[in-house]
């Protein structure tokens, strides 16, 4: 399988509907699982790998102001599109989404993968001078992988369309498409 793009990330509050969050450039899963052995008799009598837990790195065009108060926990200050990160913010646990491209035997297939549980953490900030050579710069938000209350982790699911895969994930998010 050839993997070869990555569009449309949603982000789904708890309670409320999702949004089409940013454009994005890059999607890491970092997954941890629990290995244990029991031996007995001198060799393994019992063993489980478990989902332990794991990170969502999400490198995206931009995290607008609107995005840093609906994940990061972050509030407007009075009717103004100033910001105040406050020592107290706590970022909400949120629903996210996104599909990729994959080719296998030379057909196009959309594989889109839901993120149940996640709470983002504030991003670091990097900016540099503009030299001869321009270079853009983009944020990277990093978020734990929770366990849902049914104990889902991630949902996953393939199709032969993009229009598809983007339904699949609006009904995740909650997200209602008016045509």
């Amino acid at each position: 399988m050839a993997k070869i793009g990555l569009k449309y990330l949603v982000v789904k509050p708890e309670a409320g509907t999702g949004v089409n969050m940013a454009k994005m450039i890059q999607a890491d899963v970092a997954i941890n699982m629990a290995k244990v052995k029991l031996y007995a008799d001198d060799s393994v009598a019992e063993s489980d790998t478990s989902f332990q837990d794991g990170t969502l790195s999400l490198n995206i065009s931009d995290l607008s102001e609107s995005m840093q108060t609906a994940v990061l926990g972050h509030k407007k200050v009075g009717t103004t599109e100033e910001i105040a990160s406050n020592v107290d913010d706590e970022a909400p646990y949120v629903g996210a989404g996104f599909y990729g491209v994959k080719m296998v035997n030379n057909v196009k297939k959309w594989r889109a993968l839901w993120f149940p549980k996640i709470q983002f953490t504030e991003p670091g900030e990097s900016m540099a001078t503009k030299a001869e050579t321009l270079a853009f710069g983009t944020d990277t938000i990093v978020g734990d992988i929770h366990i849902d209350v049914s104990g889902n982790w991630k949902f996953e699911q393939t199709f032969t369309t993009e229009a598809a895969a983007v339904t699949y994930l609006n009904g995740k998010a909650g997200i209602v498409v008016i045509p």
